[in-house]
């Protein structure tokens, strides 16, 4: 009779487990012989298909396009300041409009159209930070971005018109606000939608198999 670690015996298993083979030397345990079983060396692969796809898609995706963003951020608060100012300082000087009208009838134009450019930056910057902000934070950040810089725009259109002054000079100023404010917003959405692989804003699909 062969040896075994729980001492000697005719090569079965007492019991119910008479006529089966003896377990080999690295099946020996304290547990129920039947639970020894060998089980397969690996799992079927399309137990993992679902899980390696979605790793490779979060691989191969990029972060967020922040230095695009703030590069055109930062151009285009240079060109909307430079632009408010040939804006302010010609229609002050040429047509006579005091633009903008919360700089008041009787300032210089220099200095009126120097305030209005660096209100103009100022926003612009602001408009590149909160767009950093949503790709930080939000799921639809250009769509969220699009709302609220709309709200934005609408707002500064509309303030012009509740303030003291000419009526030529708040309209101007809306004017130049509307087209300015709408400029940014649509610049700053399409750098960062261009940007970007694939939408983000869509959910996770598996590909073909």
């Amino acid at each position: 009779m062969p040896d075994s670690s729980f001492g000697r015996y005719s090569g079965g298993l007492p019991g119910r487990h008479v006529g089966r083979p003896a377990p080999r030397p690295w099946e020996r345990s304290f547990r129920c012989p039947s639970t020894a079983r060998r089980r397969p060396l690996e799992a079927p692969p399309k137990r993992y298909e679902d899980f390696v796809a979605l790793h490779e898609e979060i691989s191969a995706k990029s972060g967020p396009p922040l230095r695009p963003l703030w590069w055109t951020g930062g151009f285009a608060a240079l060109a909307a300041g430079a632009l408010a100012f040939a804006a302010a300082l010609g229609l002050r000087t040429m047509a006579g409009v005091d633009v903008p009208v919360f700089a008041g009838e009787h300032t210089p134009a220099e200095p009126a159209a120097a305030s209005y450019a660096l209100c103009a930056m100022a926003g612009t910057i602001q408009a590149t930070a909160l767009m950093h902000l949503l790709l930080a934070a939000s799921a639809r950040p250009v769509r969220a971005f699009a709302w609220i810089g709309g709200i934005a725009v609408a707002l500064l259109t509309i303030l012009p018109l509740t303030l003291k002054g000419p009526l030529d000079a708040a309209l101007a100023t809306s004017g130049v606000n509307l087209a300015g404010g709408t400029a940014v917003v649509v610049l700053l959405s399409a750098v960062v939608a261009g940007s970007r692989p694939f939408s983000w804003d869509a959910p996770f699909r598996r590909g073909p198999r």
